[in-house]
């Protein structure tokens, strides 16, 4: 990636800067210089925001690099242009801010937006995405680079690397952590941890269940167990003994059932032979009742058997009657057919008697409907006629409203010219508003820049104010930091001095003859003292404490750095604020200067004030709205004089119309007049009212005597027509009669003929019919009495035969056989219940308490192999290096491989970097320590050993190895570009030195290289410059070195 050009509009201390990279010499070494705070780093923060929305380190957001010198209205934006593998990249991005409305007072808040375009090889723009969203994972993807990442890759900042040559491994640990992505093998050992107390967490469960379960047996003969193994075995000999009872105990109940059967069985058929005894007694009550009933059910089958024959014959009796019935509608209806046929004849007489009268109407139909042919030919010219009669009217009045409107019009003339003459006055009267107005925009303008200055001065106040507290409680803060320094030293100390004691006293106990003492190297041992024995738990407690200890001595050792950092930080910026705040300060009263100079040059108006501070917006606002009614005044008046002009043409032009009308009108009633005389005498005096009228009552006498005619029509054909159906009928009636006469006389032979031959009366027959609902009544009855007889005389059949030779029995002592022997089964029954649920029970419990001891000899096997990974995995190991730590191990030697090349180079072969090797006496000091070799001294040296120059080179070299090797693992992309940022502050002469000729071999790489510093000794050994310049009231112009 290649830059190309930043723009930055409001953003820190610039207004509207831009720094064009290709003006500087591509793959160059250039100085970015400036005064301390005038805004050099801002330069790499607004790319990184640019690109990823954050600022470097992302130590203020996008919201807080608002410039406060920009205009309330103006937005804050970067633009960042780059190139990468032929295409060109322009992003813009805005941080989210709030702005003032450009009309009207109050503010909009807007949310963060970016713009990303993308050019070919050819300058042609090829897409462009405006989703904040995509643009972000689109930069990602291209520069498989985050903003954490690219800060780490591009810049340098002052001393970080030759912190991290220096540092610890358990620091190293966390910066490489972070740079390639490590955690999951931290993750993955806590996992372990985590794995390693649940397994113990379930092993100790699992035992306070086999407590619980032991507990809960049932012991035939109580014993004392110890372990899970001993009890089961236990359990087992104590469940045989238990088994044994139980079959014992089922034995003697399948007895008891046996002999209870036997009682139950003797004594239920004991009490069958009874019940038989008593039933007999009771049959032979009931056969002698149905004996005394015989008689009586005889008579009844008798009357049933009448009942049956009559109502077996009863359609006989029904179809005679039926046939009588209808000889007697027929002759009735014969008769009322003749009576009918007469009446129509006597109407046939009567119709015969109106001839004459129905001639006469005839002939005055005729003649009316002649007369209403003579009155339609009339009624269109009277039509016309009156037609004519209402446009001669219409046209009178027409003419006499033309007049009346001529008056009008004239009168309206008059009024509308006085009207125009007056506002023409008024409005020349009110021409000066507009010169007022444009002053009083440009007072509105000033007094606005006033009030703007005013604010950027009280933010500027309060910010130093701000920064000033924050620096007492940084101060403060370093105070107890030192304290906790001191006492954390001296904890140091005792624990180093203890811990070598207890080092002592174990390898006093290891020393033999012949063998060098690990501390003199002497193979005799004469003066061996007398030492405290400790157990190996204590010694590696007190290592334990003794890292701790070191690794919060280096914690506090970084926040004493990193507050004097952030001290450092709050001064400089207590400083930019104070400058800021001063001149604001100059800009407030400058601007109050203007304000009332403006003020003086208005127009004077009625009750103003003397201008004030405090009533400077007020006055202004009076002015303002005094003006504005002037110029709403000004312009009603122009809309009615355009109005009046407007209506005074237009009543010329009405004026002219009708008078044009009114002659037409004229000539026009002239001429109906005349048509008018002309029909009038045509119709001879008649009007249209009176010829509708004449009409009507003809066209009544025409319908009336029309209706009179039809009638007698349709009353001669309706006679012919009812005497012609009712003979028919006659006719059809007396044939209908003859039939039933005959269907009569045969229904009564047939019925007399049955009931001679029963013996029987019509009367009586229909008695019978009467009672056939007795019918069923007598059936069942009867039905009931003979099953009764059959089944008595059956079962007392039975019964002799089973009750003969039948001896007295004891009921009741068989009831209490019974009853002892149930109740001795039912004991036995309860007692096995219980035994058997106690061996299941057990039974149970040695089931459950065999899964639970097999599952912890398996659970302890894998608990003992979970312990082992994890203490492997986290470093407790001969090497006390974790798995994560021996990752990092890799790519921290491919670092220095890589950094060793470019060291080489710097030092002429002087120096290599090596990782240590020797096993520290904690872990913390063990597996990412880095040795520099010195070719000139022969030997390994430590890398805090190196001068201030060394360092930097060093530093130098592992920082852009360190950036390559992030750069080939992110994919390959290729950052053409590296800021250090004031890394020679605190070099002395012969340093600097070293470290520019280190900067001028590193630019024959190819890599474009800026130095952000404010040292002038950079000046004259670095040719291309970029300078941060200030304006003394905070804020910064950007200058490229011609």
């Amino acid at each position: 990636m290649q830059p190309k050009s930043l723009q930055m509009k409001n953003f820190g201390p610039f207004i509207d800067e831009k720094l064009d990279f290709s003006q500087l010499q591509a793959g160059g070494l250039f100085l970015i210089s400036g005064k301390t705070g005038a805004g050099k780093t801002t330069i790499f923060d607004g790319m990184t925001f640019a690109l990823f929305g954050e600022t470097s380190g992302n130590l203020r957001s996008g919201k807080e690099m608002r410039s406060m010198f920009a205009s309330p209205t103006e937005e804050t934006s970067v633009t960042f242009t780059f190139e990468h593998q032929r295409f060109t990249y322009q992003i813009q991005r805005k941080p989210e801010q709030t702005l003032a409305k450009k009309r009207g007072d109050g503010v909009t808040n807007q949310t963060a937006k970016v713009q990303l375009t993308i050019f070919d090889a050819e300058g042609k723009e090829k897409k462009q995405i405006s989703k904040r969203t995509e643009v972000d994972a689109f930069i990602k993807d291209l520069l498989q680079l985050d903003a954490k990442q690219f800060f780490q890759i591009m810049m340098l900042p002052q001393g970080e690397f030759r912190n991290f040559l220096i540092a610890s491994s358990n620091e190293k640990e966390r910066v490489l952590r972070n740079l390639f992505g490590t955690e999951m093998y931290q993750q993955f050992n806590e996992w372990l941890k985590e794995q390693v107390k649940a397994q113990s967490k379930k092993l100790e469960h699992q035992q306070l269940l086999a407590s619980q379960i032991m507990e809960r047996f049932e012991w035939e003969e109580a014993q004392e167990v110890l372990t899970v193994a001993e009890g089961l075995t236990l359990w087992a000999q104590d469940l045989e003994k238990q088994q044994a009872q139980l079959q014992q105990l089922l034995h003697k109940k399948d007895q008891a059932i046996q002999e209870m059967k036997a009682a139950q069985d003797a004594f239920y058929r004991a009490k069958e032979i009874e019940n038989a005894r008593i039933e007999w007694q009771g049959l032979q009550e009931k056969a002698r009742e149905l004996h005394a009933k015989k008689t009586e059910i005889a008579q009844k089958k008798a009357q049933l058997n009448q009942l049956v024959w009559a109502l077996e014959h009863q359609e006989i009796m029904q179809q005679k009657e039926e046939r009588v019935k209808e000889a007697q509608q027929a002759t009735q209806q014969i008769n009322e057919t003749k009576q009918q046929l007469q009446e129509i004849q006597q109407q046939q007489v009567s119709w015969q008697d109106q001839r004459a009268l129905i001639d006469g109407i005839k002939k005055k139909q005729e003649a009316a409907s002649q007369k209403v042919q003579r009155i339609q030919q009339q009624i269109p010219l009277a039509q016309r006629t009156q037609a004519q009669q209402e446009e001669v009217v219409q046209l009178e009045k027409a003419a006499q409203q033309q007049t009346t409107e001529l008056t009008k019009i004239n009168q309206a003339q008059a009024s509308a010219k006085a009207q125009a003459q007056h506002l023409a006055e008024e409005i020349e009267a009110l021409r000066g508003f507009q010169a007022e107005a444009v002053k009083l925009v440009e007072t509105q303008a000033l007094v606005e820049k006033w009030q703007q200055a005013k604010a950027q001065f009280r933010e500027a106040e309060q910010k130093a104010g701000e920064q000033q507290q924050i620096h007492s409680e940084l101060v403060l803060e370093q105070q107890q930091l030192a304290a906790s320094l001191l006492e954390l030293q001296k904890t140091l100390k005792q624990e180093t001095s203890q811990n070598a004691r207890m080092q002592i006293a174990r390898l006093r106990l290891l020393l033999e003859e012949n063998e060098p003492c690990p501390v003199c190297g002497s193979l005799d041992h004469p003066n061996t003292q007398e030492h405290t024995t400790y157990r190996i738990e204590d010694i590696i407690a007190s290592e334990q404490r003794l890292e701790q200890t070191q690794e919060k001595l280096t914690k506090i050792q970084q926040q004493v750095s990193a507050n004097q950092t952030l001290q450092e930080q709050a001064s400089l910026r207590i400083s930019e604020w104070q400058a800021t705040s001063a001149a604001a300060q100059k800009q407030v009263a400058f601007a109050w200067t203007t304000v009332q100079q403006a003020f003086a040059a208005l127009q004077p108006i009625e009750n103003q004030e003397t201008i004030t501070e405090e009533t400077t917006v007020a006055e202004l606002k009076k002015r303002q709205s005094f003006n504005q009614q002037k110029a709403a005044s000004y312009e009603d008046a122009q809309k009615k004089h355009q109005a009046v002009n407007e209506k005074l043409a237009t009543l010329n032009e009405s004026y002219q119309q009708v008078s044009e009308q009114a002659k037409k009108a004229q000539e026009a009633r002239q001429l109906a007049e005349g048509k008018l005389a002309s029909l009038q005498e045509q119709l001879a005096g008649a009007t249209y009212e009176q010829l509708q009228a004449d009409l009507a009552k003809t066209n009544g006498l025409l319908r009336e005597y029309t209706q009179q005619i039809e009638a007698d029509a349709r009353q001669e054909a309706q006679l012919n027509e009812q005497q012609a159906i009712l003979s028919e009928k006659l006719k059809n009636l007396q044939q209908f009669f003859e039939e039933k006469q005959a269907a009569k006389t045969k229904a009564e032979q047939r019925l007399t003929q049955r009931l001679q031959e029963a013996g029987m009366t019509e009367e009586t027959m229909r008695e019978l019919i009467a009672q056939a609902a007795q019918t069923t009544v007598l059936s069942e009855e009867i039905k009931t009495y003979e099953q009764e007889t059959v089944f008595v005389q059956q079962r007392l059949a039975l019964l002799d035969a089973q009750l003969k030779e039948q001896a007295a029995i004891d009921l009741n002592q068989l009831e209490a056989d019974y009853l002892q022997l149930q109740t001795v089964m039912e004991e036995l029954q309860q007692e096995t219940i219980r035994k058997q649920e106690k061996v299941n029970g057990n039974q149970r419990l040695f089931d459950e308490l065999q899964v639970i001891y097999q599952q912890n000899v398996e659970e302890l096997a894998q608990l003992g192999q979970l312990q082992q990974l994890a203490e492997t995995i986290n470093g407790e190991n001969v090497k006390k290096t974790s798995l994560e730590r021996y990752v990092l191990q890799q790519f921290l030697t491919e670092i220095l491989e890589v950094a060793n090349e470019r060291l080489a180079r710097l030092t002429r072969g002087r120096y290599q970097f090596e990782l240590a090797d020797k096993v520290g006496s904690y872990r913390s000091s063990t597996g990412l320590e880095i040795d520099i070799y010195d070719d000139n001294a022969g030997q390994v040296r430590r890398a805090h050993t190196l001068s201030g120059g060394e360092s930097f080179i060093a530093a130098l070299a592992l920082a852009i190895s360190l950036a390559d090797v992030i750069q080939q693992r992110a994919g390959g992309i290729e950052i053409e570009a590296l800021f250090i940022d004031e890394g020679f502050g605190s070099l002395d002469e012969e340093s600097l030195e070293m470290a520019m000729e280190a900067l001028e071999m590193i630019e024959n790489e190819g890599r474009m290289i800026g130095i952000i510093s404010h040292v002038r000794e950079l000046r004259a050994r670095i040719l291309q410059q970029v300078f941060v310049e200030t304006n003394g009231s905070g804020q910064s112009r950007i200058r490229i070195k011609e």
